[in-house]
């Protein structure tokens, strides 16, 4: 076989590669849109980036990322088990890493690995920055020698690209740390696991705490280097998160202190915004008593999170000439929001709490 791409979809979250290329994995082979929709629905951020001291790597950015707690493979039930590259192999492999990835495309696996990606032309930091991150490889020619790989290309564009193998092997030899456990091998299967289903018992706990703004139920280290004593903010909080940071970097800019934006914290907010939404519409259409204000509310808030985004994206890029004014107004604009979504999650949880008794009946009956 001198060629081979497997199937790969549209996550529904995609601010962060450690949510999208497992979801877009995942979605492929099992229908887990009822396991997506009882979870991903709390988010955290670290107070401390409000000093605005700790930057993006190799830029003058201060971070200002808020994350969902439940993104990480770990957490997926079809990719939580699956295999990763041990220290002997890797060693075996020598300077070329390709051929082995080749093999493992062959038996259906895709292959998630650590590059550095100054190799990697094809990505944004190809040429430019040496620069260490996860790479999701889907797909190969043998004769042409390439692989095909998704990532944010030239023009900070989420989409599928392509690398040489030399790229690859370059790439991942010079990447650092130099973690054998970093390159994973997911193959998600239906079979391996009980049908994902929407679980009331696990979405509810979880939703009473993202609106108290605690978490006492989940792993909030989601990369496995959560330092003690770091102090987290959760749930509705994010809110507060996010205007101080932008208050704070206004305030800044006003001193010609130079700093880029960061906009990644606002974008994966959106993205909250946009999963609450489309799963209070898949409880309707389940039978849920999801009414049309309730749905319309939902709808305010994803709209008003996306126009913050929006107006930071562009605020970031320079496309506003003068942009710090036109930040001015969203810390107010995104509180008017927050009660709008606490309002309408405390009535969300209400429904479903009403219709849960219904769905155990209908679980004990197939049981």
């Amino acid at each position: 076989m001198t060629a081979k791409i497997l199937p790969l979809v549209e996550s529904p979250i995609r601010g962060y590669m450690m949510y999208s290329y497992h979801l877009a994995v995942t979605l492929t082979n099992v229908d887990a849109w009822p396991w997506i929709h009882s979870n991903y629905v709390q988010l955290q951020c670290n107070a401390a980036q409000l000093a605005l001291s700790e930057c993006i790597d190799f830029s003058k950015t201060p971070k200002g990322e808020i994350h969902f707690t439940e993104g990480t493979a770990p957490f997926n039930p079809w990719l939580a088990d699956s295999d990763k590259l041990d220290e002997a192999t890797m060693e075996s492999l020598g300077d070329s890493i390709a051929e082995y990835v080749v093999t493992k495309l062959q038996q259906d696996f895709y292959v998630e690995t650590f590059v550095d990606e100054f190799y990697i032309s094809a990505l944004f930091n190809g040429g430019t920055t040496h620069f260490g991150h996860r790479l999701l490889v889907y797909g190969y020619d043998d004769e042409r020698r390439t692989f095909n790989i998704i990532g944010f290309d030239k023009n900070s564009q989420y989409r599928q690209l392509e690398c040489s193998y030399a790229e690859l092997d370059a790439g991942f030899v010079h990447s650092v740390p130099h973690i054998a456990g970093r390159t994973r091998f997911f193959k998600p299967s239906a079979d391996s696991r009980p049908p994902a289903r929407f679980d009331p018992e696990r979405f509810l706990p979880v939703l009473a705490e993202y609106l108290s703004s605690t978490n006492t139920l989940l792993n909030p280290d989601l990369r496995g280097d959560l330092k003690p004593n770091t102090d987290l903010w959760y749930g509705l909080k994010t809110y507060e998160f996010l205007q101080q940071y932008l208050t704070r970097w206004i305030d800044a800019r006003n001193r010609d202190v130079p700093m880029g934006l960061d906009f990644r914290g606002f974008h994966i907010f959106w993205e909250h915004k946009k999963c609450m939404n489309q799963r209070a519409r898949w409880l309707a259409a389940q039978g849920y008593a999801v009414s049309q204000s309730m749905l319309d509310r939902f709808s305010q808030v994803q709209t008003s999170a996306e126009s913050a985004r929006n107006l930071v994206v562009m605020c970031r890029r320079g496309l506003l000439p003068r942009g710090r004014e036109h930040l001015i107004p969203i810390p107010e604009q995104m509180e008017t929001t927050r009660r709008i979504e606490a309002e309408v999650l405390a009535e969300l949880a209400h429904v479903v709490a009403q219709h849960a008794p219904t769905l155990h009946g209908e679980k004990s009956a197939q049981v």
